[in-house]
């Protein structure tokens, strides 16, 4: 399995520091689960995380955004596909949201 930190290149917020303390077993497991699932095909670290930037834009999570548009970045993503994934939202889960996470987007610093 490999090794990741919750966040690339960003400290955890401080909310998601705090349930790492008090609930390290149930954190533990959570990176387990998520590792297995990212491992379970060819897809490589860009594109699931472009999927995860759409999917988090899809349920509005803001938070999972941040996080996989560090990754994102990380592993090479352009800004022109981490667009393209935003926009991927749009017809699933409506207009305002794709435009939040563009807002999102826009307002995060490159790293």
């Amino acid at each position: 399995m490999k090794k990741r930190s919750v966040h690339t290149g960003s400290p955890a917020p401080a909310t998601l520091r705090g349930f790492q303390r008090k609930f390290p077993e149930v954190w533990k497991a959570y990176e387990g689960f998520r590792e297995a699932c990212d491992d379970q095909g060819p897809l490589d670290t860009k594109t699931r995380e472009l999927i995860k930037v759409a999917i988090s834009v899809a349920l509005g999570r803001t938070g999972g955004l941040v996080a996989h548009l560090d990754r994102c970045r990380a592993a090479g993503a352009s800004k022109e596909e981490i667009c393209q994934a935003i926009l991927l939202a749009a017809p699933l889960a409506g207009f305002p949201e794709t435009l939040a996470g563009f807002r999102v987007f826009q307002k995060q610093p490159t790293r």
